[in-house]
């Protein structure tokens, strides 16, 4: 099967069905015929910008991740400031808390900038840990983010 009829597959059981666990998705997947590794998933959920995040109904789910038409450069800042709670820096990590279920969807944004501050994130539910090339654009980032946290307004 051609990865882009996987993905089709996979894109329409994500949008029509619960689904909360990769292993859900694989099982799902064999039920409709196809059979592919987890790795291959794997690659292809983070292709596909799937997150897991809270539905309407506050339930845990995997939901794909639509990119605005906005710079993706200012849908960052505009994301932070709705999401970020903290951001500290060590050496060449910055570590961000987030509001509950944030983590992912802000870690989606993060990932589809191109700015050379950021060169990969992992996230969580809550916190994000967002690396740097070196501890000096941590620093630049660090200060840049920082101006959009809730207690930097007042």
């Amino acid at each position: 099967m051609k990865k882009s009829e996987r993905q089709k597959i996979i894109t329409d059981l994500i949008s029509n069905q619960l689904v909360a666990k990769q292993d859900d998705l694989m099982g799902l997947l064999k039920q409709r015929g196809v059979i592919a590794t987890q790795a291959t998933i794997s690659r292809d959920m983070r292709e596909m910008h799937i997150v897991k995040s809270a539905d309407d109904q506050g339930v845990q789910r995997y939901m794909i991740f639509h990119s605005s038409t906005e710079d993706p450069t200012s849908l960052l800042f505009h994301t932070f400031k709705q999401t970020a709670l903290q951001i500290d820096q060590i050496q060449f990590v910055n570590i961000i808390k987030t509001a509950s279920n944030d983590g992912n969807r802000l870690a989606a944004v993060f990932d589809d900038t191109k700015m050379p501050e950021i060169v990969g994130t992992l996230a969580g539910f809550d916190t994000i840990v967002v690396f740097s090339p070196n501890e000096e654009l941590a620093l630049q980032l660090n200060q840049r983010l920082s101006k959009y946290l809730p207690d930097a307004e007042k």
